[in-house]
């Protein structure tokens, strides 16, 4: 099968990532390790960040569409760009004809967010590093986030750094994962979205950088830096699995 998707990159590339490229390079290397042998895939990239969006009916011709990660918020309704972006978004997930949506950070927020939820800063502070999650029984009856082996998986570990989170669930969608930080890590809709809170595209590496830079720019202190290395080290990374479920999504297989 041959699958068309639009990436909306929405941040410019980070100088100490250059080693992987801009969260967009980031997605589609994990699409590419992720993609059934079957399938094959292209994509277009659009700066979103920088306004360049297509049409409404340019994204009819796509198999599904990936929103990035980013350092905006996703709340700012300042910038035109986030606002266009949520516009788009909703006219994507309310109307037919549309392909399905996932996202990741930002995108999981810019989803709930063009759909009338609440997005704010988490009073909890920054949730980073590999964190664990605990799958939501819905998650698991709908086999989303599921690692290959025989038994149901219930925990699932992610590349994580955000300050903001989803505080609503939209109306037809469920939460599909909860951490000790934020207890609305996932969301899923049947042939219209699945987003994470996490980073899937993140290597531990990336995601150790990440919080480095947090640490260097005073967003964490010293002792929970060392504490954020700390847990990450015990935990695997997982977040290629996720990947998979992505693709269900954008076959409509889920």
């Amino acid at each position: 099968m041959m699958l068309k998707i639009a990436i909306f990159n929405c941040d410019a590339p980070k100088e100490q990532l250059v080693n992987w490229g801009n969260f967009s390079d980031m997605a589609i290397t994990m699409l590419e390790q992720s993609c059934d042998a079957a399938d094959e895939a292209e994509y277009d990239v659009y700066q979103v960040y920088k306004d360049e969006f297509p049409s409404l009916e340019e994204l009819k011709s796509y198999s599904g569409i990936y929103i990035t990660g980013s350092e905006f918020d996703a709340f700012d309704n300042s910038r035109a760009w986030i606002v266009h972006l949520k516009k788009i978004i909703n006219v994507v997930l309310t109307e037919d004809g549309y392909p399905p949506v996932t996202g990741v950070c930002f995108g999981h927020q810019i989803v709930a967010s063009s759909l009338g939820c609440k997005v704010d800063r988490n009073p909890q502070g920054m949730e980073g590093g590999i964190v664990p999650l605990q799958l939501t029984e819905d998650a698991k009856r709908l086999g989303l986030l599921q690692k290959p082996h025989p038994s149901t998986t219930h925990t699932f570990s992610i590349a994580k750094i955000h300050n903001d989170i989803v505080y609503e669930i939209p109306e037809g969608y469920v939460n599909i994962a909860s951490s000790q930080k934020c207890p609305i890590q996932g969301l899923y809709k049947k042939h219209k979205a699945f987003t994470l809170q996490g980073h899937p595209e993140f290597v531990t590496q990336v995601s150790m950088l990440m919080i480095q830079r947090a640490y260097e720019h005073g967003k964490i202190d010293a002792h929970r830096f060392e504490a954020i290395k700390a847990e990450s080290a015990q935990n695997e990374n997982d977040g290629i699995y996720a990947a998979k479920t992505m693709w269900k999504l954008f076959k409509r297989e889920l």
